[in-house]
């Protein structure tokens, strides 16, 4: 409490607000975060539609509430009050896990902090870069499984770092579930810095959103930390977030963009945090997903990445990053991301890791280059593709791009199977029910399967 009401003296706070997700932000005149005039962002690009062709999609919601006065910005208040009573202060400035997600940073040094804890499945490029971007899609990860002190984190981010300076210099973003940092246990869109080779955070040093000074906010009304809902659905609509950084002007802008329109500009990190590291560009970029776990032997976790499944689920089962460009020189140029997979664990030892990564880089597709990730479970049932991607099989002879001829029936009788497991694990009362249902529904679908069968015989040529 000493700490938060220290900081809340350094700020000019006009008028306080509760958004309706509980989050309490602190509206302050938007010259009043340091001596220098707040900068000028990128241009917002073009205004295209970004939906996503592959399947449903739902459109992303942030929980905003009331606005406040003009010529103000939202500055998110941490609530102490619902910190785990295990995390410290200390803790919740810190983010040492990028230190281990670069493990071949040219900078590395033995006093370098130690990432116990710490789980990755990314992909990475050395290079010097200006900027990066990628659409990602949203989801609501368990975590603090199975019982750990509560200061557990799953994201899904983006890395830039630099090795010019003597300790490395990083920016972060992309949405975390971490109920030390937010308070729940729900998706928020969140950046992170640090100045000092994931050392000690605070004012200018390093932190998360604008708990510690360093972050300037731009937009009026969207922050980081704000909530993000809905979330993805297995096997249903995906809820993505476009999140992108661009050096520009000599200042770290982010943004953010969704279903239509340009980037919006949240805010930015000032280049004179970065002397002699990310002030120019950056030199090493990565795309993925990371996960802690406070348990004395983090090996135990089966904290969920992403949707909780491994990256060979795939669409609509995994977590994906889409699109993934880097952006090639101070103009704005794109290209391509060109990132290698690699996958790390939080203790030496694991005697496996469970998070998995598939990459598809320059895969020619409306994607670009792409990536899933994700885990720990390999789920048992595959999604049943839709008509679009199914292959006629007939005698033999493969033919691409043709309708499967039982569907939907084929669908009708995979369900039936699934129902007839899944009844096991209801109640007694409810599964000689739902084990009834299941067998109606398998023979309703093989009947279906027949008649289609014999339609295809009687249309042949003799």
């Amino acid at each position: 409490m000493d700490w938060l009401n220290a900081r809340q003296t350094t700020l000019k706070v006009s008028k306080t607000t509760v958004t309706p997700g509980g989050q309490t932000l602190d509206w302050i005149p938007i010259g009043s975060q340091g001596t220098e005039p707040i900068a000028t962002p990128p241009p917002g690009g073009a205004l295209i539609n970004q939906r996503d062709e592959k399947g449903p999609m739902r459109d992303l919601h942030f929980d905003i509430g009331e606005q406040g006065p003009e010529g103000h910005v939202p500055v998110l208040r941490p609530d102490l009050s619902k910190l785990p009573a295990t995390i410290s202060i200390k803790d919740l400035f810190n983010k040492r896990g990028g230190v281990q997600v670069n493990s071949r940073r040219k900078n590395k040094k033995p006093t370098d902090p130690n990432p116990f804890g710490y789980f990755h499945a990314s992909s990475s490029e050395t290079t010097n870069v200006f900027g990066c971007e990628s659409w990602l899609n949203v989801w609501d990860p368990q975590i603090d499984i199975p019982s750990s002190p509560g200061d557990d984190h799953s994201i899904s981010q983006t890395w830039l770092q630099n090795y010019q300076a003597a300790q490395t210099h990083s920016i972060e973003a992309g949405w975390t579930v971490d109920l030390g940092l937010n308070g729940d246990l729900k998706p928020h869109l969140f950046t992170y810095y640090t100045t000092n080779g994931y050392g000690p955070g605070g004012d200018n040093l390093g932190g998360y959103n604008r708990l510690q000074a360093g972050w300037k906010q731009y937009h009026a009304s969207i922050y980081p930390g704000i909530l993000l809902s809905p979330t993805s659905v297995i096997n249903g609509a995906q809820v993505e977030l476009g999140i992108k950084f661009q050096l520009w002007q000599g200042n770290w802008w982010f943004g953010i963009r969704y279903v239509s329109g340009g980037w919006i500009w949240l805010g930015y990190y000032p280049g004179s945090l970065f002397s002699g590291g990310l002030v120019n560009h950056a030199e090493w970029v990565a795309f993925g997903g990371e996960v802690y776990s406070a348990l004395s032997n983090p090996c135990n976790t089966t904290d969920q990445m992403g949707s909780g499944d491994q990256a060979v689920g795939g669409y609509q089962l995994s977590a994906y990053q889409r699109n993934i460009y880097n952006q090639s020189d101070a103009g704005g140029s794109l290209v391509n991301f060109n990132g290698a997979t690699e996958v790390d664990a939080a203790a030496n030892n694991c005697a496996q890791n469970n998070y998995t990564i598939q990459a598809f880089m320059n895969s020619n597709t409306n994607w670009g280059s792409y990536q899933y990730f994700g885990g720990p479970s390999l789920r048992r049932f595959f999604k049943i593709p839709t008509e679009g991607i199914w292959q006629w099989v007939d005698y033999g002879t493969m033919v691409d791009d043709g309708v499967h001829p039982w569907n939907p029936d084929f669908r009708y009788l995979l369900t039936g199977i699934v129902m007839a497991d899944l009844a096991k694990y209801t109640s007694a009362s409810v599964t000689k029910e739902m084990l009834g249902l299941a067998a109606r529904q398998i023979s309703e679908a093989a009947k279906g399967i027949v008649n289609e069968i014999k339609n295809l015989s009687e249309n042949l040529e003799e």
